[in-house]
């Protein structure tokens, strides 16, 4: 008999496997980037057709197959619909999710990065955004991450300082760069 594995993920992206399934990348709480299968999730009488979008956050339980994981069912937590249709937002969660799909390596939790991902989500929310709140928004998200994962030395950056001062802007940009090009990936 199969473990089931009950946690939280994100759907940070998808792709097509079949006629009528999916291969799903979640950041789980518990088990940290994964590659799950949902078997049958394109028929349109699929219930987690919808729970299982891109950019959604849920409560999957999961079945460990012989080569990938397996969802057997979700409950939605968060569908996320009003940001994932607004351009800067859809861009900045882009930009997030493939830094962390390039960036952590195998199964490992993180409970430090699934929070900034809970964090960067709530604060795209946020309505009335000026287009210097998102850019600080994605670098300060994007800096915690690098932190997180020990890519970027560890000092808190100010989030006031950040979407004000253009010179701390270019300065922060230099340092993901520095240590994205450092990682070599």
């Amino acid at each position: 008999m199969h473990h089931i594995h009950h946690t939280e993920a994100f759907v940070l992206g998808s792709r097509p496997k079949g006629e009528d399934s999916k291969v799903l990348i979640l950041y789980t709480r518990e088990l940290g980037l994964i590659y799950a299968h949902a078997q049958g999730i394109r028929k349109i009488s699929s219930k987690l057709r919808f729970i299982l979008q891109d950019f959604s956050h849920a409560s999957v339980d999961l079945v460990r197959g012989k080569e990938i994981w397996r969802v057997t069912t979700a409950s939605p937590i968060h569908s996320y619909a009003s940001i994932t249709h607004a351009r800067p937002s859809e861009r900045i969660l882009a930009h997030v999710e493939g830094l962390l799909i390039r960036l952590v390596a195998g199964e490992e939790a993180n409970e430090e990065v699934f929070q900034i991902l809970v964090r960067t989500y709530a604060l795209l929310e946020v309505p009335n955004q000026s287009s210097e709140d998102y850019r600080a928004l994605e670098l300060l998200s994007v800096a915690r991450i690098l932190i997180a994962l020990g890519y970027l030395t560890r000092t808190e950056h100010d989030a006031e300082k950040v979407s004000t001062d253009i010179a701390y802007q270019h300065r922060l940009i230099r340092e993901i760069n520095e240590a994205l090009s450092a990682s070599q990936l």
